[in-house]
């Protein structure tokens, strides 16, 4: 059996900076395999296909997008600081970016969640993550006297989600920082 002659791990990040930046279906074989810069077989004989490898790369991107999202939870001064932090990941902190190319896992929502069911299925789960990390940042927060305890966690958890998606796919048309900051402070006021 022939051995990989490259690092998967490269080659993942290789592709997900390429579908990020063109989409699914804008991106060709070609654009892969000059990309990656590993052969046409090779792909093949590693992933199986495109989809496969887009797949496997999305997978990689939100596993490393989950563990900055329960970094920024956990390390934070405070629970309203941490999701300060999480509203700020992917948006705010990258406004000086030469590329709005936005969030990958939005961009893969809106191109192929509607008619993808195994995207779908992948993009499901990773919501399910991000809102169990924020439901438990929650309850804690609600613990220590720092968002009313009145308020139902999971429903907070969903608005705070639902709020991060929409400065996602805004970060992609607009560069007003002060824009994104209004949305997130007025987002932080929902906790008290």
């Amino acid at each position: 059996m022939r051995t990989k002659d490259f690092d998967e791990n490269e080659i993942l990040k290789k592709a997900i900076s390429i579908f990020w930046e063109k989409g699914y279906h804008a991106t060709s074989l070609y654009d892969l395999i000059e990309g990656l810069g590993i052969g046409r077989s090779s792909i093949y004989h590693a992933f199986g296909d495109k989809h496969k490898l887009f797949v496997k790369a999305l997978e990689r991107y939100q596993e490393e997008a989950t563990a900055r999202i329960e970094a920024a939870l956990n390390d934070a001064s405070s629970v309203k600081e941490g999701i300060k932090a999480l509203l700020r990941i992917g948006v705010v902190d990258r406004l000086d970016s030469a590329c709005p190319k936005g969030c990958f896992k939005v961009n893969t929502e809106v191109e192929l969640a509607t008619h993808d069911e195994l995207i779908r299925k992948v993009l499901r789960e990773d919501e399910r993550l991000i809102e169990e990390a924020l439901i438990k940042a929650i309850k804690k927060g609600q613990a220590d006297r720092q968002i009313n305890a009145s308020k139902d966690p999971k429903v907070l958890a969903h608005f705070l989600c639902n709020t991060i998606t929409g400065l996602r796919v805004y970060s992609k048309v607009r560069s007003d920082r002060s824009f994104f900051e209004g949305v997130i402070e007025t987002a932080l006021s929902v906790l008290d």
